[in-house]
C-alpha cells in the first residue's frame, strides 16, 4: 500500500511557472523530505536530483571550467573517483547508483573516444533506465513524456537541416522507429501521442527564450494532469520537484542569462549537428 503524506503535502506551497520568488528551494526541500519520507520514496524522490550530477560528471570528465552545481547528490569531491579510470574498480562499495559508474567505465575505456554530446545521450539513457527499474506509474509516463518531447525536438531538427539523426535519438520502439523513417509532418504520430502537433507548433516558435518557456509550461500542464488523482502521495511530492525545477531555472534566468541561454542553444546545436554554413552562429544569422 502507497504511503500518505497528508500533512506534508498540505503544507506544500502552490507554485506557478513564472513565479518571481518561492517558499522552498530545490536543495532544502530535499533535506526536509529526508526527514519525512519512507525510504523507498526517499530514495526516489533523490533520484530526480541525479541530472544535476550528470552535468557536474561531464563537466569533470570533459575538463570543462563549469561551476558545480550544488543541487546534484555528489559533491566535486565524491565524483572525481568516475572520472579516473585507475579508480572505478573500487568503486563497488561506494553509494553510486550502478548505471553512473557503467557510464564512467565506457567513456573512460572506450576503443575512440567518445564527445559529449555522445556521452551524455549515453548517460541519459541509462539514467532513464534506472529510474524505470523503480516501477512507478507516474514516473515512468512524465520519462515517455520527456523521452518523446527531446525525441520529436531532434527529429524534427534533422528533418529540417536534412542530416541523419538516428543515433541521437533516445531509447527504441515504434515511437523512435517513426521519428527516425517517416516523412509526413507529424511522423505518423498523431494518433499514438496528443502532445505530437502542439510539440511541432513549439518547435516553430521563432523565438528561443520563448519556445523554451512553452516548453516547460507543456511539461507543467502534463505533471498535472498525470498526477490530478495523486492527493496525499508521493507522486504529488514528485510533480512538486519537477515543477520546482521549473521555477528555479526561470528564477535565475536574468535577461543578461537569458542571452546566454539562447547563445549556449544555437551553440549546442551548431555542434551537435552539421549545419549549412548559412546558419552558423559565427556568421551572425538566428
Amino acid at each position: 500500500m502507497a504511503n500518505k503524506y497528508y500533512c506534508l503535502v498540505a503544507g506544500l506551497p502552490d507554485i506557478l511557472l513564472g513565479d518571481k520568488k518561492t517558499t522552498y528551494t530545490s536543495l532544502t526541500l530535499l533535506e526536509a523530505l529526508k526527514e519525512e519520507l519512507a525510504a523507498k520514496d526517499i530514495d526516489m524522490v533523490q533520484a530526480l536530483y541525479l541530472p544535476f550530477d550528470h552535468r557536474n560528471l561531464l563537466n569533470l570528465i570533459y575538463k570543462e571550467e563549469k561551476e558545480h552545481d550544488p543541487r546534484g547528490v555528489y559533491t566535486t569531491l565524491e565524483l572525481e573517483p568516475l572520472t579516473d579510470k585507475k579508480h572505478l574498480d573500487t568503486l563497488e562499495d561506494v553509494s553510486f547508483p550502478s548505471y553512473m559508474v557503467s557510464f564512467a567505465n565506457e567513456v573512460l575505456n572506450a576503443e575512440e573516444a567518445i564527445d559529449k554530446t555522445q556521452a551524455e545521450i549515453l548517460l541519459t539513457q541509462k539514467y532513464y533506465a534506472y529510474l524505470r527499474n523503480f516501477n512507478n506509474l507516474f514516473l515512468n509516463q512524465y520519462l515517455d513524456f520527456e523521452v518523446n518531447q527531446k525525441n520529436i525536438f531532434t527529429a524534427l531538427n534533422g528533418r529540417k537541416y536534412q542530416i541523419d539523426v538516428e543515433k541521437e535519438l533516445i531509447g527504441g520502439g515504434d515511437i523512435v522507429e517513426a521519428l527516425a523513417k517517416s516523412r509526413s509532418r507529424d511522423f505518423g504520430l498523431a494518433g499514438e501521442l496528443e502532445y505530437i502537433e502542439p510539440m511541432i507548433q513549439l518547435f516553430e516558435e521563432s523565438n528561443i527564450l520563448d519556445r523554451e518557456l512553452k516548453i516547460d509550461q507543456l511539461k507543467w500542464d502534463f505533471i498535472e494532469d498525470a498526477t490530478f488523482f495523486n492527493y496525499f502521495t508521493v507522486e504529488r511530492i514528485m510533480a512538486f520537484v519537477y515543477k520546482l525545477f521549473m521555477v528555479e531555472r526561470w528564477l535565475l534566468l536574468s535577461e543578461e542569462e537569458g542571452r546566454k541561454l539562447f547563445k549556449r542553444l544555437l551553440n549546442e546545436l551548431e555542434t551537435s549537428y552539421e549545419f549549412p554554413e548559412e546558419y552558423k552562429l559565427s556568421h551572425g544569422k538566428k
